[in-house]
């Protein structure tokens, strides 16, 4: 990371504001007050981009913010006007949608202006979007910023390196979801965050592979094995090479975030694996992070969607991404699977089958139903060798890809409807099954049902779509974004039935 400047003068004179950024943890600040509303609003926003700035920052950042509020009147010729959430009506958040409040939609001004950041527990830092020469973009483009709460519905807490669209969705369960409906809504399984060792497993050395995950009792299918909230979200879109934000900015975004955590999710944090590959924060996130999506305002674009993020999940990563695997080895032949609820940000470790005790609990880190070669492909990035049956030994291999290369086939076949028969369904749930893809059956059953309402058979397609949610809320969650799409399409057929609507697949 380039080295910042040692000092930075705001204001001239008598109402100059000095900030020196020097190598201790925290910001030396000497300022002499103005009541000057601009030079005011520009030392808040030094301090509150500082990467140095620190709590002991917060009194300073706050009597500026005071002294801001009695300036406030003077304020309207250059005022920011109020902007209000766009609140999605994502239908997972809440049973009563049109009863939902939307948060207004906070970033580093508003803050500034307002003197109010609720329900964030510290001033958010943002940085603006790369500016494009000769370029005009199609869309207008969104801060980054830095939002962190201390204390969440679960009482943990949580940074998030996001939009202030997508901060004001998540703002709006963050601390209150709706955990009775979501539990109705998948069965009565409550959602309760767990902690390891209080989960029926231990972590121990195995001969020639390193440390792993060991069942110490019966373990039945579906049984919740740990569940967890993210101390750490950010959007994916920030970490990947793009020309949306500067790197140097999405680094110091990501120190920001972690230095405000407290202490004990700090060390949590810095004591996760990495790879040794540039700034530490960022490898680490790289290397321990699951994909999430949350029911939001998509990234920079404004467009609704499901925006994609990371999510740094300490303790599933120490013992399911760390000790579940060393650092050659790892197995293909998963017995549990992860489960994301957007509308909770909890991160579920499931089991995907019958376990025994002394059983290694595996998690898989490709996709189920991808060859033999792409897996291997995938998993150099990680530096593992897999040493399960389905990729060592070459008999299982050439069956694996040839079933799979068979269900790729007939999933093409379905795209000409005509061609989709009640054979080739038993035809290809029985692949599926002996793949151990079950977790993909609802995206099977989905797209059967779509093809039956193509042909005009309803009943048939609502058969199969009600298929497709129940095994959804099984594997991806009741309040995914494939379950809610799936429901969406039972509703709609329904709606076709009642006569409320023309059918359009």
């Amino acid at each position: 990371m380039p080295a910042l400047p040692k000092c930075s003068t705001l204001g001239n004179g008598k109402d100059m504001i000095k900030t020196r950024h020097g190598s201790s943890s925290y910001l030396e600040v000497t300022y002499h007050v103005s009541s000057d509303f601009h030079v005011i609003k520009k030392a808040l926003l030094a301090l509150s981009q500082s990467p140095a700035a620190s709590y002991n920052m917060f009194p300073i950042i706050s009597a500026l913010a005071v002294l801001l509020g009695s300036q406030r009147a003077l304020a309207a010729s250059d005022p920011i006007p109020p902007t209000a959430s766009s609140c999605p009506n994502n239908s997972h958040l809440s049973p009563l949608t049109h009863k939902r409040s939307c948060p207004r939609l906070v970033d580093d001004e508003t803050a500034i202006l307002t003197n109010s950041w609720y329900p964030w527990s510290i001033p958010p830092t943002c940085f603006d979007p790369t500016k494009q020469k000769g370029k005009r973009p199609r869309v207008k483009l969104s801060k980054l910023c830095t939002f962190t709460t201390l204390n969440t519905w679960a009482g943990t807490p949580l940074s998030i390196i996001t939009t202030p669209e997508t901060a004001a969705d998540v703002a709006s369960f963050i601390h209150s979801p709706y955990l009775s409906w979501l539990e109705n809504d998948r069965g009565g399984v409550p959602f309760r965050p767990t902690h390891y060792p209080k989960n029926p497993f231990k972590v121990e050395k195995l001969p020639n592979k390193g440390y792993g995950v060991l069942a110490t009792e019966p373990i039945k299918k579906g049984t919740v094995l740990m569940a967890q909230l993210p101390v750490m979200l950010q959007l994916l879109e920030s970490a990947e090479q793009n020309d949306k934000w500067e790197t140097r900015d999405v680094l110091r975004l990501l120190q920001r975030a972690g230095n405000q955590l407290p202490k004990e999710q700090q060390r949590e944090v810095m004591g996760l694996a990495a790879q040794g590959k540039g700034y530490i924060v960022d490898d680490i996130m790289k290397t321990n992070t699951f994909d999430v999506t949350v029911g939001v305002l998509e990234g920079s674009t404004g467009q609704m969607g499901w925006g994609s993020h990371s999510g740094l999940y300490p303790e599933v990563a120490v013992s399911f991404l760390f000790f579940g695997l060393s650092k050659r080895w790892m197995t293909n032949l998963t017995s549990c699977f992860t489960r994301f609820s957007p509308s909770t940000l909890i991160m579920e470790i499931v089991a995907y089958k019958d376990i025994s005790p002394g059983e290694e609990l595996s998690i898989s880190y490709a996709p189920l139903n991808i060859l033999s070669a792409d897996r291997s492909e995938l998993l150099k990035w990680w530096g593992f060798t897999c040493t399960c049956a389905l990729c060592q030994n070459p008999t299982a291999i050439q069956k694996s890809d040839k079933q799979r290369n068979r269900i790729q086939a007939l999933l093409e076949e379905f795209d000409t409807p005509s061609r989709l028969t009640e054979e080739k369904i038993a035809e290809i749930e029985q692949l599926v099954r002996e793949e151990g893809m079950e977790g993909q059956m609802g995206d099977l059953y989905n797209i059967i049902g779509n093809v039956y309402a193509q042909r005009g058979e309803i009943e048939r397609a609502k058969e199969y779509g009600k298929k497709g949610v129940v095994w959804l809320k099984q594997y991806a969650g009741a309040d995914s974004e494939r379950t809610e799409m799936a429901k969406g399409f039972v509703k709609r057929l329904e709606d076709f039935e009642r006569g409320r609507r023309d059918w359009r697949p």
